[in-house]
């Protein structure tokens, strides 16, 4: 279902549907968290910010060395960023604050 899921994204957003599905195993064991709620954190970012592989990478690295988080509250604050790249990775920092 995940390998589905990501070669429909690749389409949408230019990334290597390998790239997603190991990035959403990431996320998903990040945190503690959910692949529902992964899957919505990884589209967010693609679609809506428009991140490239290099950065999607380097945002899920961020929230890994963060965590705990509640990937939940990081999925309300990376909607909140409304496509911005930069409030996308500060959603970050606010959801990690909130558990320490």
């Amino acid at each position: 279902m995940s390998s589905k899921w990501a070669e429909e994204l690749s389409l949408k957003c230019n990334i290597d549907p390998k790239v997603l599905q190991l990035t959403l195993e990431e996320l998903s064991e990040s945190c503690y968290g959910d692949a529902k709620t992964s899957k919505e954190i990884i589209e967010e970012l693609t679609l809506s910010c428009h991140m490239n592989e290099k950065e999607l990478r380097e945002f899920v690295q961020e929230v890994s060395r963060n965590c705990p988080m509640d990937i939940k509250q990081l999925k309300e604050e990376v909607s909140k960023a409304e496509g911005s790249k930069e409030a996308a990775y500060k959603a970050i920092g606010k959801t990690a604050s909130t558990v320490r």
